[in-house]
């Protein structure tokens, strides 16, 4: 049992096999399911899908929290997380068993990086990008954040504050001896003073491979965007 936030006086919750909550200001009551266990393909590969983005939420908790804080309509970071990318990936049709190749750590809009260069060797990790168009001074003072997922080793390394905009290039640190394993990359720009996002662009890096290239846009472009017509979507109908 919880309190409701606005009237501490009131329980609202699961309590034996009652359920309470509220709608408005009116105390509403229904018994309590036992959930069942999922029977179909489609409830199998939802529940799998749930219990993989909620290990990632937990695995990435200052940058879930910094990515997805403030979300309309939603509670909390985590919250916003699991739920922003089960709609995405359902409304957009998107192989639900690719949840990393699917993750998106930005809700940004604007036009993020034009090409990403990967050079390393042993004990060494660079990373280059085109910055892209910088048209406001706004986008001078941006900042990169990159965020890695090591899929030789199954771990996370992220940074809020790899670079400014324009640098084009900053070091990684790794663990010693996973310089060369396999990784996928995501990297955008994040402007402070507007508090605003671009979107970010997703790299797989192959494993033992000193130097790699990718540039966005023609058929690298982005198969989905969430904000040309998902996000609002799902945040106008959560609002109704």
């Amino acid at each position: 049992m919880r309190k409701h936030k606005n009237l501490p006086h009131i329980n609202v919750g699961r309590d034996g096999n009652v359920v309470y909550y509220l709608v408005g200001e009116q105390m509403r009551l229904k018994s309590y399911a036992c959930p069942k266990d999922p029977k179909t393909e489609k409830q199998i590969k939802n529940r799998n899908l749930h219990a993989e983005l909620t290990l990632i939420s937990a695995q990435t908790k200052a940058l879930r929290q910094f990515c997805y804080k403030e979300v309309p309509t939603y509670n909390n970071s985590h919250n916003a997380f699991i739920g922003l990318h089960k709609q995405f990936m359902r409304k957009a049709r998107l192989d639900s068993e690719k949840v990393y190749e699917n993750l998106h750590w930005s809700r940004g809009e604007r036009a993020g990086v034009a090409s990403v260069t990967v050079r390393r060797s042993s004990g060494h990790f660079r990373l280059e990008w085109h910055p892209g168009n910088l048209t406001a001074l706004s986008d001078v003072q941006s900042r990169v954040i990159w965020v890695l997922r090591n899929l030789t080793h199954g771990y996370w390394e992220w940074n809020l504050n790899a670079a400014l905009r324009p640098d084009g290039h900053c070091n990684v640190s790794l663990f010693d001896k996973h310089y060369m394993d396999e990784y996928l990359l995501w990297i955008f720009f994040y402007n402070p003073k507007l508090k605003r996002f671009s979107e970010d662009q997703i790299v797989h890096i192959p494993a033992n491979k000193s130097i790699f290239t990718i540039e966005f846009g023609g058929n690298n472009k982005t198969p989905w965007n969430m904000f040309e017509w998902l996000y609002p979507e799902i945040i106008a109908k959560r609002r109704e």
